[in-house]
């Protein structure tokens, strides 16, 4: 499964030994989702909680150059500005993958993730096919990954995802994605 091994990847990358790799399932395919289950359960067992988050930051779907482009336009447009600043004119980011977004009082970042369709949230990821409330917020780090990915080139600075705050899978659509994101300046 091509997810999964983009996600063993990254770990030989980050110098995880392979003894450990080698204690995670593998899971079948999209078509069994306990199998993924079973994966991201024992990521969290092995793994501490910053580990996973290390990892899955490195994930993502769509991290390409026509995806990145209205991202990096805007953060060269608004480079002498702050980060507060620029966040507030993302209504000219015209994407969809733009999602809302603040700094909080700690100054870390929240960015929110998902649409809302009749009073519930919607998971936007590919993998999670015949996923449910069982999947690890672990899982969702890859969607963190995405937007870290666009949003340091909006912002102009670097992000460390620091924790899936919610999810709306994990949540049966009750609560949208939040990310909380470390600001690292460059």
């Amino acid at each position: 499964m091509p997810y999964v091994s983009k996600i063993k990847q990254t770990m030989k990358k980050q110098k995880i030994p392979q003894e450990i790799i080698s204690q995670l399932p593998e899971p079948k395919d999209v078509n069994h989702p306990e199998s993924i289950i079973a994966f991201f359960n024992q990521m969290d067992t092995l793994f501490s909680r910053e580990q996973c988050l290390s990892i899955m930051e490195q994930q993502g779907c769509c991290k390409t150059d026509s995806v990145a482009q209205p991202f990096r336009e805007f953060g060269q447009k608004y480079a002498g500005i702050t980060v507060e600043e620029k966040i507030k004119l993302f209504d000219e980011l015209h994407t969809g993958h733009k999602a809302p977004c603040h700094v909080n009082p700690d100054g870390t970042l929240s960015i929110y993730w998902g649409h809302e369709e009749k009073g519930k949230y919607r998971c936007v990821c590919r993998q999670r096919k015949g996923l449910s409330g069982q999947v690890s917020l672990t899982f969702c780090g890859c969607c963190g990954g995405h937007v870290r990915y666009t949003y340091q080139y909006a912002l102009g600075v670097n992000l460390r995802l620091k924790e899936v705050v919610s999810s709306s899978l994990k949540s049966d659509g009750e609560k949208r994605c939040e990310f909380l994101f470390e600001i690292v300046k460059p």
